[in-house]
């Protein structure tokens, strides 16, 4: 096997070098890229839902101050933001942060916070709700996301992510990720592990699992526009710059010469409760 096969193996289950310039890849990908990922996932669909119409449905309609962590441009944040409730969108890049508050309608809605993911700019026990769409793949460790979204919960409160996945990817999608994957020599990564083991470490914070579900969404390829957005929103350490034109010219020539290409998008969310204290007097 390829030295390039097994890093990126690595990568997929979380046991990535440290040393890998995961950071500097990120830092150079969202300030070049600004909320090129949310608009790829926003036109992701299954039925009439996209991956943050999905998640956004995990937070009760009780709950009146949510956080958005690692919000990005703001696509979900805005979605949270029904005029009734308090939503703080939390982002460390300046980049994307600048683009979720310039996103057009819902973003007056958001109160936006620029911060880290594993120092909240919030009080202990203080918010209904911790959303992250992308945080728990893309940060070093994801362990640290979970601890300060448990400080800041209050008793009962939700913690809900979301990340891709490895599955589930319908038959019927896999060829054309597979071509796609060999053109491009690469598959997408992440720094975190795309199969944490939620319950453990959920647990271990005081956070009691509730459900983990999967759902595969489809990006449809029908122009060229669809092909420079989708290639653009990958994160593609492994491949080079000119194995990714020729994985845009495939997706555009397949277009041209036999329709629309449809790509699997598979997407996994969790939802957890944090534990209520218990009542005075009661051990």
């Amino acid at each position: 096997m390829r030295t390039a096969s097994v890093r990126e193996l690595a990568r997929r289950l979380g046991l990535g070098s440290p040393q890998d310039p995961w950071p500097d890849y990120l830092a150079r990908f969202h300030a070049e890229r600004p909320g090129v990922i949310q608009e790829a996932l926003r036109r992701s669909t299954a039925g009439e839902r996209n991956p943050y119409s999905w998640l956004a449905r995990a937070v009760s309609r009780t709950a009146e101050v949510v956080v958005d962590v690692r919000c990005g441009a703001g696509v979900l944040s805005r979605r949270l933001a029904d005029g009734r409730r308090q939503v703080i969108g939390v982002e460390d890049s300046a980049e994307e942060l600048e683009q979720a508050m310039s996103g057009g309608a819902g973003a007056d809605a958001v109160h936006w916070v620029r911060g880290a993911f594993d120092h909240l700019p919030l009080s202990d026990s203080s918010v209904d709700a911790v959303v992250t769409s992308m945080g728990m793949v893309t940060v070093p460790d994801p362990r640290l996301l979970v601890d300060e979204a448990s400080r800041v919960l209050r008793p009962g409160g939700i913690f809900a992510c979301m990340a891709p996945t490895i599955r589930p990817v319908p038959p019927s999608l896999m060829r054309p990720a597979v071509e796609l994957a060999a053109r491009v020599g690469s598959t997408p990564s992440f720094p975190g592990a795309l199969e944490l083991r939620m319950t453990d470490l959920l647990a271990q914070r005081g956070l009691r699992k509730v459900e983990d579900a999967r759902s595969c969404y489809v990006f449809t390829v029908r122009d060229s526009t669809d092909a420079d957005l989708l290639m653009s929103a990958m994160y593609l350490p492994g491949s080079t710059a000119s194995r990714r034109q020729s994985a845009r010219d495939w997706l555009v020539h397949q277009v041209q010469s036999r329709g629309p290409v449809n790509l699997p998008v598979p997407m996994r969310r969790v939802v957890a409760l944090k534990d209520p204290q218990p009542a005075d007097g009661v051990a």
